[in-house]
């Protein structure tokens, strides 16, 4: 169900969902889930991007053409059921066995098709991942620290990054760009090497390069990207 907590406002746009199932593939009578479990709660929109696809031109709906936005919920493990085709599979056995409380599901909607006739709905990119969920992450925010863009210097004419968090460990960055790569009609836009550094001292803490937000590998994972 998607309502509008304010309609005089785009920003508010929020989804219910009832029940949360993966793994078929075609009709849900023709083939199974591998899993299916109960969903509570309001899904709120998370990281609105007005420019998130920067080739479009002066298009009557150009400004929902551009825009993208983030949701994610929960399923917790009491409330998943496991099918018996989930043995098949190692990622979803790995799903299965992990000790997390439960599964997190995040998605992004962008790239708004242009209408082909009046009063039609619209049809958007989704673009998602799912894995383990763990007690001190949010529910419905993206976990990690969240870094946003700083509108203060020059503005690209091909974009610039959007938000997105970043968890450290002792060995890697990892980073959630599921919105942050500005698109085009070729895919993710080329901002060159990024750099990820400290506030204070400006110590380089990680380097991303641009083949890491490029290749099929960053589209697969949905933006998710692991560098040492």
């Amino acid at each position: 169900r998607v309502f509008d907590i304010d309609p005089a406002s785009e920003r508010t746009t929020t989804l219910m969902v009832g029940q949360f199932g993966f793994g078929r593939d075609g009709r849900s009578h023709d083939v199974g889930y591998l899993a299916t479990g109960s969903v509570h709660g309001f899904v709120p929109p998370r990281w609105h991007n007005a420019d998130h696809a920067i080739d479009i031109d002066d298009h009557w709906q150009a400004k929902d053409l551009r825009r993208s936005v983030v949701h994610q919920f929960v399923v917790e493990k009491d409330e998943l059921t496991w099918l018996d085709e989930a043995t098949a599979f190692p990622a979803v056995r790995l799903l299965r066995d992990t000790d997390a409380s439960g599964l997190v599901v995040q998605f992004s909607l962008s790239q708004m098709a242009v209408p082909t006739a009046p009063d039609q709905p619209s049809r958007w990119q989704l673009n998602g991942t799912i894995a383990p969920w763990y007690p001190p992450e949010l529910r419905t925010y993206p976990a990690g620290r969240l870094l946003v863009p700083d509108h203060r210097g020059p503005s690209r004419a091909d974009g610039r990054l959007h938000n997105l968090s970043v968890e450290l460990t002792d060995t890697h960055a990892l980073l959630n760009m599921i919105t942050a790569v500005p698109v085009d009609g070729n895919g993710p836009v080329d901002l060159g090497d990024l750099e990820l550094r400290t506030a204070g001292s400006d110590r380089l803490v990680a380097r991303l390069p641009r083949e890491a937000y490029l290749g099929q590998e960053y589209i697969l994972a949905c933006g998710l990207v692991t560098v040492p």
